[in-house]
Protein backbone atom coordinates (compact mmCIF):
# COMPACT_ATOMS: atom_id res chain seq x y z
CA UNK A 1 0.00 0.00 0.00
CA UNK A 2 1.38 3.40 -0.98
CA UNK A 3 2.00 5.65 2.02
CA UNK A 4 1.04 9.30 1.99
CA UNK A 5 4.03 10.20 4.17
CA UNK A 6 7.47 8.62 3.93
CA UNK A 7 9.64 9.23 7.01
CA UNK A 8 13.26 9.07 5.86
CA UNK A 9 15.80 8.52 8.66
CA UNK A 10 19.51 8.53 7.76
CA UNK A 11 21.61 6.59 10.29
CA UNK A 12 25.34 6.10 10.63
CA UNK A 13 26.16 4.09 13.77
CA UNK A 14 24.60 5.07 17.14
CA UNK A 15 22.15 2.16 17.01
CA UNK A 16 20.72 3.09 20.39
CA UNK A 17 19.59 6.47 19.13
CA UNK A 18 18.06 4.96 16.00
CA UNK A 19 16.13 2.44 18.09
CA UNK A 20 14.90 5.21 20.41
CA UNK A 21 13.69 7.30 17.45
CA UNK A 22 11.96 4.48 15.53
CA UNK A 23 10.37 3.04 18.67
CA UNK A 24 9.00 6.47 19.59
CA UNK A 25 7.28 6.67 16.17
CA UNK A 26 5.82 3.19 16.43
CA UNK A 27 4.75 3.56 20.07
CA UNK A 28 2.35 6.38 19.14
CA UNK A 29 1.85 5.92 15.39
CA UNK A 30 0.54 8.82 13.31
CA UNK A 31 -3.06 8.64 12.14
CA UNK A 32 -2.03 9.43 8.54
CA UNK A 33 -0.76 6.59 6.27
CA UNK A 34 3.01 6.44 6.70
CA UNK A 35 6.11 4.38 6.14
CA UNK A 36 9.56 4.60 7.72
CA UNK A 37 12.58 4.34 5.43
CA UNK A 38 15.78 3.98 7.45
CA UNK A 39 18.94 4.53 5.40
CA UNK A 40 21.82 2.64 7.05
CA UNK A 41 24.69 4.82 5.85
CA UNK A 42 27.44 2.18 6.12
CA UNK A 43 27.16 1.73 9.88
CA UNK A 44 29.82 -0.41 11.56
CA UNK A 45 28.06 -0.98 14.89
CA UNK A 46 24.92 -3.01 15.65
CA UNK A 47 22.64 -0.86 13.45
CA UNK A 48 22.19 -3.58 10.81
CA UNK A 49 21.06 -6.22 13.31
CA UNK A 50 18.80 -3.70 15.03
CA UNK A 51 17.04 -2.74 11.79
CA UNK A 52 16.65 -6.38 10.79
CA UNK A 53 14.28 -6.80 13.73
CA UNK A 54 11.70 -4.34 12.39
CA UNK A 55 8.82 -5.17 10.06
CA UNK A 56 6.37 -2.99 8.15
CA UNK A 57 5.90 -0.07 8.11
CA UNK A 58 9.70 0.10 8.54
CA UNK A 59 11.85 -0.46 5.45
CA UNK A 60 15.65 -0.48 5.39
CA UNK A 61 18.00 0.78 2.70
CA UNK A 62 21.65 -0.16 3.23
CA UNK A 63 24.55 1.79 1.75
CA UNK A 64 27.98 0.20 1.30
CA UNK A 65 29.85 3.51 1.69
CA UNK A 66 29.25 6.35 4.10
CA UNK A 67 28.01 9.26 1.97
CA UNK A 68 26.83 11.70 4.62
CA UNK A 69 23.46 13.24 5.37
CA UNK A 70 22.62 14.67 1.94
CA UNK A 71 23.46 11.51 0.01
CA UNK A 72 21.66 9.23 2.46
CA UNK A 73 18.54 11.41 2.41
CA UNK A 74 18.51 11.64 -1.37
CA UNK A 75 18.72 7.86 -1.75
CA UNK A 76 16.05 7.36 0.90
CA UNK A 77 13.78 9.79 -0.93
CA UNK A 78 14.33 7.92 -4.20
CA UNK A 79 13.08 4.71 -2.54
CA UNK A 80 10.17 6.38 -0.74
CA UNK A 81 6.63 5.91 -2.01
CA UNK A 82 4.94 8.85 -0.29
CA UNK A 83 3.80 12.06 -1.91
CA UNK A 84 5.31 13.79 1.10
CA UNK A 85 8.81 13.18 2.43
CA UNK A 86 9.57 13.71 6.11
CA UNK A 87 13.30 13.87 6.81
CA UNK A 88 14.05 12.96 10.40
CA UNK A 89 17.31 12.77 12.35
CA UNK A 90 17.85 9.57 14.30
CA UNK A 91 18.83 11.64 17.36
CA UNK A 92 15.28 12.98 17.73
CA UNK A 93 12.45 11.73 19.94
CA UNK A 94 9.11 12.48 18.24
CA UNK A 95 6.26 13.39 20.56
CA UNK A 96 2.63 12.34 20.21
CA UNK A 97 0.91 13.96 17.22
CA UNK A 98 4.09 15.32 15.66
CA UNK A 99 3.44 14.01 12.13
CA UNK A 100 -0.31 14.60 12.23
CA UNK A 101 0.40 18.26 13.03
CA UNK A 102 2.81 18.55 10.08
CA UNK A 103 0.32 16.86 7.74
CA UNK A 104 -2.54 19.08 8.89
CA UNK A 105 -0.47 22.23 8.48
CA UNK A 106 0.69 21.18 5.00
CA UNK A 107 -2.92 20.57 3.97
CA UNK A 108 -3.91 24.01 5.23
CA UNK A 109 -1.00 25.71 3.42
CA UNK A 110 -0.79 24.24 -0.09
CA UNK A 111 1.82 26.83 -1.16
CA UNK A 112 4.23 25.49 1.44
CA UNK A 113 6.65 22.99 -0.11
CA UNK A 114 8.47 22.62 3.22
CA UNK A 115 7.17 22.53 6.79
CA UNK A 116 9.52 22.25 9.76
CA UNK A 117 8.85 21.25 13.37
CA UNK A 118 9.56 22.75 16.76
CA UNK A 119 12.59 21.01 18.27
CA UNK A 120 13.45 21.11 21.96
CA UNK A 121 16.54 20.40 24.00
CA UNK A 122 15.92 17.92 26.86
CA UNK A 123 15.31 20.81 29.29
CA UNK A 124 12.42 22.06 27.11
CA UNK A 125 14.35 25.04 25.74
CA UNK A 126 14.30 25.75 22.00
CA UNK A 127 16.73 24.06 19.65
CA UNK A 128 14.83 24.99 16.47
CA UNK A 129 11.93 27.32 15.77
CA UNK A 130 12.86 28.40 12.25
CA UNK A 131 16.06 29.49 10.50
CA UNK A 132 16.98 33.10 9.74
CA UNK A 133 19.82 34.60 7.74
CA UNK A 134 21.65 37.02 10.03
CA UNK A 135 23.31 40.33 9.24
CA UNK A 136 26.68 38.60 8.82
CA UNK A 137 25.09 36.48 6.03
CA UNK A 138 25.22 33.28 8.09
CA UNK A 139 22.06 31.23 8.81
CA UNK A 140 21.17 30.47 12.41
CA UNK A 141 18.33 28.91 14.40
CA UNK A 142 16.24 31.80 15.63
CA UNK A 143 15.52 31.90 19.38
CA UNK A 144 17.74 28.90 20.19
CA UNK A 145 17.80 28.61 23.98
CA UNK A 146 14.48 30.42 24.52
CA UNK A 147 11.94 28.73 26.81
CA UNK A 148 9.83 26.30 24.81
CA UNK A 149 6.62 27.98 25.98
CA UNK A 150 7.66 31.52 25.01
CA UNK A 151 5.06 33.16 22.70
CA UNK A 152 7.57 33.93 19.93
CA UNK A 153 8.30 30.22 19.33
CA UNK A 154 4.67 29.15 19.53
CA UNK A 155 3.63 30.93 16.38
CA UNK A 156 3.49 28.99 13.11
CA UNK A 157 4.66 31.12 10.19
CA UNK A 158 6.80 31.45 7.10
CA UNK A 159 10.62 31.44 7.11
CA UNK A 160 13.31 31.27 4.47
CA UNK A 161 14.48 27.94 5.87
CA UNK A 162 13.92 25.27 8.52
CA UNK A 163 16.06 22.39 9.73
CA UNK A 164 15.99 18.94 8.17
CA UNK A 165 16.30 17.39 11.62
CA UNK A 166 12.53 17.19 11.14
CA UNK A 167 11.23 18.61 7.90
CA UNK A 168 8.28 17.72 5.68
CA UNK A 169 8.99 18.29 1.98
CA UNK A 170 6.55 17.59 -0.82
CA UNK A 171 8.07 14.92 -3.04
CA UNK A 172 7.62 16.65 -6.39
CA UNK A 173 9.33 19.97 -5.49
CA UNK A 174 12.12 18.02 -3.79
CA UNK A 175 12.84 16.10 -7.00
CA UNK A 176 12.54 19.21 -9.14
CA UNK A 177 15.14 20.94 -6.97
CA UNK A 178 17.50 17.98 -7.30
CA UNK A 179 17.29 17.08 -3.61
CA UNK A 180 19.95 17.98 -1.08
CA UNK A 181 23.28 19.14 -2.47
CA UNK A 182 26.00 16.66 -1.37
CA UNK A 183 28.55 19.47 -1.70
CA UNK A 184 27.42 20.32 1.83
CA UNK A 185 28.54 17.62 4.24
CA UNK A 186 26.38 17.15 7.37
CA UNK A 187 25.75 20.89 7.70
CA UNK A 188 23.70 23.56 5.85
CA UNK A 189 22.39 21.24 3.15
CA UNK A 190 18.88 21.81 4.53
CA UNK A 191 19.15 25.61 4.49
CA UNK A 192 20.55 25.47 0.96
CA UNK A 193 17.62 23.32 -0.22
CA UNK A 194 15.05 25.62 1.38
CA UNK A 195 16.59 28.71 -0.23
CA UNK A 196 16.67 27.01 -3.64
CA UNK A 197 13.00 26.07 -3.29
CA UNK A 198 12.22 29.63 -2.22
CA UNK A 199 13.84 31.03 -5.34
CA UNK A 200 11.59 28.72 -7.36
CA UNK A 201 8.50 30.28 -5.78
CA UNK A 202 7.82 27.64 -3.10
CA UNK A 203 7.18 28.61 0.51
CA UNK A 204 8.88 27.30 3.65
CA UNK A 205 6.96 27.27 6.94
CA UNK A 206 7.49 26.47 10.62
CA UNK A 207 4.77 24.52 12.49
CA UNK A 208 5.00 24.98 16.24
CA UNK A 209 2.40 22.26 16.96
CA UNK A 210 4.73 19.52 15.69
CA UNK A 211 7.10 18.88 18.60
CA UNK A 212 10.15 16.66 18.99
CA UNK A 213 13.13 16.48 21.32
CA UNK A 214 16.49 16.74 19.58
CA UNK A 215 19.89 15.69 20.88
CA UNK A 216 21.52 18.05 18.39
CA UNK A 217 24.48 16.63 16.42
CA UNK A 218 24.88 13.66 18.74
CA UNK A 219 24.43 11.07 16.03
CA UNK A 220 26.83 12.18 13.30
CA UNK A 221 28.86 14.89 14.97
CA UNK A 222 30.30 17.85 13.17
CA UNK A 223 34.00 18.38 12.66
CA UNK A 224 35.16 21.97 12.63
CA UNK A 225 36.81 21.61 9.22
CA UNK A 226 33.45 20.48 7.78
CA UNK A 227 31.66 23.41 9.40
CA UNK A 228 34.19 25.90 8.02
CA UNK A 229 34.07 24.41 4.53
CA UNK A 230 30.27 24.30 4.51
CA UNK A 231 30.02 27.87 5.81
CA UNK A 232 32.42 29.09 3.12
CA UNK A 233 30.40 27.36 0.41
CA UNK A 234 27.15 28.77 1.80
CA UNK A 235 28.48 32.33 1.85
CA UNK A 236 29.84 32.03 -1.67
CA UNK A 237 26.47 30.80 -2.93
CA UNK A 238 24.02 32.85 -0.89
CA UNK A 239 25.74 35.96 0.46
CA UNK A 240 24.21 38.17 -2.22
CA UNK A 241 21.02 36.15 -2.77
CA UNK A 242 19.55 35.30 0.64
CA UNK A 243 17.59 38.00 2.45
CA UNK A 244 19.05 38.94 5.82
CA UNK A 245 15.89 38.69 7.83
CA UNK A 246 16.68 38.09 11.50
CA UNK A 247 15.92 41.67 12.56
CA UNK A 248 12.54 41.50 10.81
CA UNK A 249 11.43 38.77 13.21
CA UNK A 250 12.82 40.49 16.30
CA UNK A 251 10.87 43.65 15.44
CA UNK A 252 7.69 41.76 14.51
CA UNK A 253 7.88 39.77 17.75
CA UNK A 254 8.26 42.88 19.90
CA UNK A 255 11.73 41.99 21.16
CA UNK A 256 13.36 44.91 19.36
CA UNK A 257 11.72 48.33 19.24
CA UNK A 258 12.99 51.46 17.54
CA UNK A 259 11.92 54.92 18.67
CA UNK A 260 12.47 57.49 15.95
CA UNK A 261 13.31 61.05 16.92
CA UNK A 262 13.82 64.28 15.04
CA UNK A 263 17.56 63.79 15.41
CA UNK A 264 19.90 60.95 16.09
CA UNK A 265 20.65 58.85 18.08
CA UNK A 266 17.58 56.65 17.78
CA UNK A 267 16.02 55.08 20.85
CA UNK A 268 16.30 51.29 21.02
CA UNK A 269 14.53 48.84 23.32
CA UNK A 270 15.97 45.32 23.34
CA UNK A 271 14.52 42.44 25.31
CA UNK A 272 17.10 40.83 27.65
CA UNK A 273 15.88 37.50 26.24
CA UNK A 274 17.27 38.57 22.89
CA UNK A 275 20.55 40.41 23.31
CA UNK A 276 23.10 42.12 25.47
CA UNK A 277 23.89 45.76 24.90
CA UNK A 278 27.34 47.14 24.15
CA UNK A 279 28.55 50.71 24.56
CA UNK A 280 31.76 51.66 22.71
CA UNK A 281 32.41 48.00 22.07
CA UNK A 282 32.12 46.85 25.69
CA UNK A 283 29.34 45.24 27.68
CA UNK A 284 27.24 47.81 29.47
CA UNK A 285 27.21 46.30 32.95
CA UNK A 286 27.56 43.16 35.02
CA UNK A 287 23.85 42.31 34.74
CA UNK A 288 24.24 41.99 30.98
CA UNK A 289 27.25 39.75 31.55
CA UNK A 290 25.11 37.50 33.74
CA UNK A 291 22.44 37.25 31.04
CA UNK A 292 25.11 36.34 28.50
CA UNK A 293 26.43 33.58 30.73
CA UNK A 294 22.96 32.17 31.37
CA UNK A 295 22.18 32.18 27.66
CA UNK A 296 25.44 30.44 26.82
CA UNK A 297 24.62 27.67 29.31
CA UNK A 298 21.24 27.05 27.78
CA UNK A 299 22.82 26.57 24.38
CA UNK A 300 26.48 25.56 24.21
CA UNK A 301 26.83 23.89 27.59
CA UNK A 302 23.58 21.94 27.48
CA UNK A 303 24.26 20.81 23.92
CA UNK A 304 27.70 19.51 24.85
CA UNK A 305 26.49 17.82 28.03
CA UNK A 306 23.75 16.04 26.09
CA UNK A 307 26.21 14.99 23.38
CA UNK A 308 28.65 13.61 25.94
CA UNK A 309 25.94 11.78 27.91
CA UNK A 310 24.40 10.16 24.85
CA UNK A 311 27.78 9.10 23.51
CA UNK A 312 28.96 7.54 26.77
CA UNK A 313 25.62 5.80 27.29
CA UNK A 314 25.74 4.38 23.78
CA UNK A 315 29.23 2.97 24.45
CA UNK A 316 28.34 1.52 27.87
CA UNK A 317 25.11 -0.07 26.68
CA UNK A 318 26.59 -1.49 23.52
CA UNK A 319 24.37 0.53 21.22
CA UNK A 320 21.31 0.31 23.45
CA UNK A 321 20.92 4.07 23.76
CA UNK A 322 20.56 6.31 26.74
CA UNK A 323 16.82 6.14 27.33
CA UNK A 324 13.67 4.69 25.86
CA UNK A 325 11.10 6.67 23.91
CA UNK A 326 8.96 7.22 26.98
CA UNK A 327 11.74 8.90 28.97
CA UNK A 328 10.67 12.08 30.69
CA UNK A 329 12.67 15.14 29.65
CA UNK A 330 14.62 17.07 32.22
CA UNK A 331 12.27 19.67 33.64
CA UNK A 332 13.19 23.30 34.12
CA UNK A 333 13.47 24.38 37.72
CA UNK A 334 12.62 27.75 39.16
CA UNK A 335 15.83 29.74 39.31
CA UNK A 336 17.00 30.74 42.76
CA UNK A 337 18.59 34.16 43.38
CA UNK A 338 22.16 34.05 42.12
CA UNK A 339 25.23 35.93 43.28
CA UNK A 340 26.76 37.21 40.06
CA UNK A 341 30.41 36.51 40.72
CA UNK A 342 29.78 33.08 42.23
CA UNK A 343 27.51 32.17 39.33
CA UNK A 344 30.07 33.17 36.73
CA UNK A 345 32.86 31.37 38.59
CA UNK A 346 30.81 28.17 38.87
CA UNK A 347 29.69 28.46 35.25
CA UNK A 348 33.32 28.63 34.18
CA UNK A 349 34.16 25.58 36.32
CA UNK A 350 31.31 23.55 34.81
CA UNK A 351 32.43 24.37 31.28
CA UNK A 352 35.97 23.23 32.06
CA UNK A 353 34.77 20.07 33.80
CA UNK A 354 32.58 19.03 30.87
CA UNK A 355 35.42 19.69 28.43
CA UNK A 356 37.78 17.57 30.53
CA UNK A 357 35.19 14.77 30.64
CA UNK A 358 34.90 14.95 26.86
CA UNK A 359 38.69 14.89 26.50
CA UNK A 360 38.81 11.81 28.76
CA UNK A 361 36.26 9.98 26.62
CA UNK A 362 38.13 10.87 23.43
CA UNK A 363 41.43 9.71 24.96
CA UNK A 364 39.88 6.43 26.11
CA UNK A 365 38.51 5.76 22.63
CA UNK A 366 41.90 6.61 21.13
CA UNK A 367 43.67 4.16 23.44
CA UNK A 368 41.19 1.49 22.40
CA UNK A 369 41.81 2.23 18.74
CA UNK A 370 38.19 3.30 18.17
CA UNK A 371 38.23 7.08 17.92
CA UNK A 372 37.85 8.30 14.40
CA UNK A 373 38.08 4.84 12.87
CA UNK A 374 35.55 2.91 10.85
CA UNK A 375 35.27 0.38 13.68
CA UNK A 376 33.91 2.67 16.35
CA UNK A 377 32.07 5.90 17.07
CA UNK A 378 33.82 9.19 16.49
CA UNK A 379 33.92 11.58 19.43
CA UNK A 380 35.86 14.80 19.79
CA UNK A 381 35.85 17.32 22.63
CA UNK A 382 33.92 20.49 21.92
CA UNK A 383 36.13 23.19 20.43
CA UNK A 384 33.85 25.81 21.96
CA UNK A 385 34.31 24.42 25.47
CA UNK A 386 38.01 23.95 24.80
CA UNK A 387 38.20 27.63 24.03
CA UNK A 388 36.25 28.43 27.22
CA UNK A 389 38.85 26.44 29.18
CA UNK A 390 41.63 28.41 27.47
CA UNK A 391 39.98 31.71 28.48
CA UNK A 392 39.77 30.54 32.09
CA UNK A 393 43.45 29.54 32.06
CA UNK A 394 44.44 32.93 30.60
CA UNK A 395 42.59 34.73 33.39
CA UNK A 396 44.33 32.66 36.04
CA UNK A 397 47.72 33.31 34.42
CA UNK A 398 47.09 37.06 34.24
CA UNK A 399 45.99 37.14 37.88
CA UNK A 400 49.26 35.50 38.91
CA UNK A 401 51.76 37.68 37.02
CA UNK A 402 50.24 41.05 36.14
CA UNK A 403 49.59 43.84 38.65
CA UNK A 404 45.98 44.92 39.22
CA UNK A 405 46.64 48.33 37.64
CA UNK A 406 48.05 46.81 34.42
CA UNK A 407 46.78 47.84 30.99
CA UNK A 408 46.87 44.93 28.54
CA UNK A 409 46.43 44.81 24.77
CA UNK A 410 45.01 41.46 23.72
CA UNK A 411 45.02 39.79 20.31
CA UNK A 412 41.32 39.11 20.84
CA UNK A 413 39.72 38.52 17.42
CA UNK A 414 36.94 40.72 18.80
CA UNK A 415 36.06 38.51 21.79
CA UNK A 416 35.14 40.88 24.61
CA UNK A 417 35.48 38.11 27.19
CA UNK A 418 39.22 38.03 26.60
CA UNK A 419 39.25 41.59 27.91
CA UNK A 420 37.68 40.58 31.23
CA UNK A 421 40.86 40.14 33.27
CA UNK A 422 39.73 40.57 36.88
CA UNK A 423 39.44 44.34 36.75
CA UNK A 424 42.57 45.06 34.74
CA UNK A 425 42.14 47.46 31.85
CA UNK A 426 42.31 45.56 28.56
CA UNK A 427 42.15 46.72 24.95
CA UNK A 428 41.48 44.96 21.68
CA UNK A 429 44.42 44.47 19.32
CA UNK A 430 43.98 45.63 16.64
CA UNK A 431 41.39 48.35 17.35
CA UNK A 432 39.91 51.36 15.58
CA UNK A 433 40.13 54.98 16.66
CA UNK A 434 37.21 54.44 19.09
CA UNK A 435 38.85 51.51 20.84
CA UNK A 436 36.51 48.98 19.23
CA UNK A 437 37.91 45.82 17.65
CA UNK A 438 39.04 46.80 14.15
CA UNK A 439 37.48 43.80 12.43
CA UNK A 440 40.50 43.31 10.17
CA UNK A 441 44.20 42.62 10.51
CA UNK A 442 47.09 45.04 9.80
CA UNK A 443 48.13 45.22 6.17
CA UNK A 444 51.76 44.27 6.86
CA UNK A 445 54.50 44.11 9.50
CA UNK A 446 55.08 47.86 9.50
CA UNK A 447 51.40 48.54 10.15
CA UNK A 448 51.25 45.93 12.93
CA UNK A 449 54.35 47.34 14.68
CA UNK A 450 53.15 50.93 14.33
CA UNK A 451 49.75 50.03 15.77
CA UNK A 452 51.29 48.27 18.77
CA UNK A 453 53.62 51.18 19.46
CA UNK A 454 50.76 53.69 19.32
CA UNK A 455 48.90 51.64 21.94
CA UNK A 456 52.04 51.49 24.07
CA UNK A 457 52.39 55.27 23.91
CA UNK A 458 48.78 55.59 25.05
CA UNK A 459 49.57 53.57 28.16
CA UNK A 460 49.46 49.87 27.26
CA UNK A 461 51.89 48.01 29.51
CA UNK A 462 51.53 44.45 28.25
CA UNK A 463 50.80 42.54 25.04
CA UNK A 464 48.89 39.27 25.47
CA UNK A 465 48.76 36.64 22.73
CA UNK A 466 46.39 33.75 23.55
CA UNK A 467 47.58 30.32 22.43
CA UNK A 468 45.06 30.55 19.60
CA UNK A 469 46.67 33.79 18.39
CA UNK A 470 50.37 32.84 18.35
CA UNK A 471 50.11 32.75 14.57
CA UNK A 472 50.55 36.53 14.73
CA UNK A 473 54.29 35.96 15.20
CA UNK A 474 54.40 33.84 12.02
CA UNK A 475 52.16 36.03 9.88
CA UNK A 476 54.05 39.14 10.97
CA UNK A 477 57.64 37.91 11.50
CA UNK A 478 59.06 41.42 11.85
CA UNK A 479 56.51 42.12 14.56
CA UNK A 480 57.68 38.93 16.29
CA UNK A 481 61.31 40.05 16.10
CA UNK A 482 60.33 43.54 17.26
CA UNK A 483 58.65 42.43 20.49
CA UNK A 484 61.18 39.70 21.32
CA UNK A 485 64.16 42.02 20.85
CA UNK A 486 62.70 45.04 22.63
CA UNK A 487 60.46 43.64 25.35
CA UNK A 488 60.78 41.03 28.06
CA UNK A 489 58.54 37.97 28.27
CA UNK A 490 56.33 38.30 31.37
CA UNK A 491 54.76 34.87 30.94
CA UNK A 492 54.88 32.01 28.47
CA UNK A 493 52.83 28.88 29.08
CA UNK A 494 50.30 26.69 27.27
CA UNK A 495 47.54 29.29 27.56
CA UNK A 496 49.24 32.47 26.37
CA UNK A 497 52.38 34.52 25.74
CA UNK A 498 52.64 37.91 27.49
CA UNK A 499 55.23 40.58 26.75
CA UNK A 500 55.96 43.48 29.08
CA UNK A 501 55.97 46.67 27.03
CA UNK A 502 57.86 48.70 29.66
Amino acid sequence: MKAAYSIVIPAHNRAGLTRQCVDAILAQPPSVPFEVVVVDDASTDSTASLLAGYAEPVRVLTRADNGGFATACNEGAAEASGENLVFLNNDTIPQAGWLDALARYADEHPAAAVVGSKLLFPDDSIQHAGVVVCQDANPRHIYAGFPGDHPVVNRSRQFQAVTAACMLVRHAPFEQAGGFDPAFHNCLEDTDLCLRLGESGDQVHYCHESVLYHLESVSRGRRSKDIERNAKLFRERWRDRARRDDLDYYVADGLLRIHYRDGYPLGLEVSPYLASVQVDGHRRNEAVRLLDAQSRHVTELLREAVRLTAHVADIELGGAGAAGPQSEPVQQREAAPVDLENFLRRAEQIEVEIYELQAGVAAALSRNGAAGSDDGPTFEPSEQLGYRKLVAEIRRAVAQVLPPEATVVVASRGDDELLELDGRQAWHFPQDENGVYAGHYPADDDAAIAHLERLRERGAGFLLLPATALWWLDRYPQLGSHVRERYAVALEDESCLIFSLA
